[in-house]
């Protein structure tokens, strides 16, 4: 019985110490971002970063994969503390491409770590998996060409990037806020050349029907 309570009494604390070496290693993973030539997190470089062993940063993170996932989690979680709601009407898209860069106005540094490194692109693809579904279902209830789906699924996956936001702050001097105007202007201009319904009251789309 005794032996039963102190596993117990145990757990909850042995787990809070588990987390937060987990949360030590992604930190050192990130900040190899900062550097443009990383083309893959070190897990050697995280070991020591952290104060750990390599054998400890590979017992919890095994590869590349996961390694990437973690990183991706910790960034969604760090620039979007309030998820962004995921849009299923033209009106709700234009808007979360707003919304994606005003939550990311105190972040530019780690957007532009996130274009300029390599590795940086996968971890990015895990990031907006979510927000692109959400894009392509949007354009796809909108009704058009396979054409002039595909066209406006990139330019508007486009203006809903960090590599937009970057080249917007950094080349054209914008704020991210500026930035997240413009880039919803464009989505907006996209979406009404394909004849959508970009009025607020527009009813969501019906995804059990697709």
């Amino acid at each position: 019985m005794t032996g039963t309570r102190t596993r117990t009494y145990d757990s909850p604390h042995r787990q809070a110490q588990q987390e937060e070496t987990r949360r030590r290693i992604v930190e050192a993973f990130i900040e190899q971002l900062a550097d443009p030539g990383t083309t893959d997190l070190s897990p050697s470089a995280a070991a020591r970063a952290a104060g750990l062993s390599v054998r400890t940063v590979h017992h919890h993170f095994p590869d590349a994969d996961a390694q990437h996932a973690a990183v991706a989690e910790a960034l969604e979680a760090r620039m979007f503390p309030v998820p962004v709601v995921l849009p299923t009407t033209p009106a709700e898209l234009v808007e979360m491409v707003r919304e994606v860069y005003r939550a990311a106005e105190d972040h530019l540094p780690l957007l532009r770590a996130l274009v300029r490194s390599r590795v940086g692109t996968d971890v990015r693809r895990r990031r907006r998996a979510a927000r692109l579904q959400a894009i392509q279902d949007v354009v796809a209830g909108v009704g058009s060409g396979e054409q002039e789906y595909g066209d406006a699924v990139a330019v508007i996956s486009l203006l809903a990037s960090a590599d937009a936001g970057v080249t917007l702050a950094d080349q054209y001097g914008l704020t991210l806020a500026e930035a997240g105007r413009a880039c919803a202007a464009a989505t907006r201009a996209v979406l009404a050349d394909l004849g959508a319904d970009l009025s607020p009251a527009a009813r969501s789309m019906d995804h059990s029907r697709r």
